[in-house]
């Protein structure tokens, strides 16, 4: 089974239509949604509704906490806490309905899906270090565990008494556990402004990181016509 790994959206339906493109191409079985779908974007709608027509997981980041009212908004920065309120006031009645229907973990027999971190998922805990993992590979419930949260991609490998980061792509699923952040589709943060996702391929036991070029230029633009904050537009040519 081949599994698109997606995560951080974030209402930019720009990129998410160019990542849907490539993973026809790639041929995915599934899609996997590690949440934070909506908040900093123009388009919380039509990607909450793609994520619920091919979704089979879909999980709840800080940012679907924010705009249901389950997180407080004083907790984000600025640029989030505008951008939710926005969006809580934009998402259709049946959307917010089907944010509601989601959770913070997903387990299937092979892997663990967070949002945060498996060392206590719904934390909004940051995992930026090897440190950060170790904590998080010891507590993660099955071998492999995606996450996002950092909209960064790595990847971290506990096998014996250390953690290694390890490269992104190929990985291949050996001894020991992983765990895999697939980047941001919507807002990276690591200086690529191209959108990042992954593919997990089961049979073949591997993880491959793929980035996609997407007009970033008319999302910003769209953000500055919605009267969101300019640096929310910017961020998206920069990848910052």
């Amino acid at each position: 089974m081949r599994v698109g790994i997606l995560s951080d959206i974030h209402g930019n339906f720009h990129a998410l239509r160019e990542v849907e493109k490539k993973l026809r191409e790639k041929g995915v079985d599934q899609i996997w949604c590690l949440g934070d779908i909506v908040g900093y974007g123009a388009f919380p709608n039509e990607c909450v509704e793609w994520v619920r027509e091919n979704c089979s997981v879909a999980l709840l980041g800080n940012h679907e906490l924010g705009v249901l009212g389950y997180y407080d908004l004083n907790l984000l920065n600025d640029y989030a806490a505008i951008s939710l309120t926005w969006s809580r006031e934009r998402l259709k009645p049946e959307n917010l309905d089907y944010l509601r229907t989601l959770s913070i973990q997903h387990l299937t027999n092979c892997c663990q899906l967070v949002h945060d971190t498996p060392e206590n998922p719904g934390s909004m805990k940051y995992i930026l270090t090897k440190e950060d993992a170790y904590y998080g590979l010891l507590k993660q419930v099955r071998d492999i565990c995606f996450f996002g949260h950092t909209h960064v991609p790595a990847a971290y490998r506990l096998w014996g008494p250390e953690v290694d980061r390890v490269s992104i792509t190929p990985i291949y699923f050996k001894a020991g556990r992983y765990l895999i952040n697939p980047g941001s589709v919507g807002q990276p943060r690591d200086r690529d402004p191209r959108a990042s996702f992954g593919i997990a391929d089961f049979e073949e036991k591997s993880f491959n990181l793929y980035r996609v070029e997407y007009d970033s230029k008319a999302a910003a633009k769209e953000i500055l016509r919605a009267g969101l904050p300019e640096f929310l537009a910017a961020r998206l040519i920069l990848g910052v």
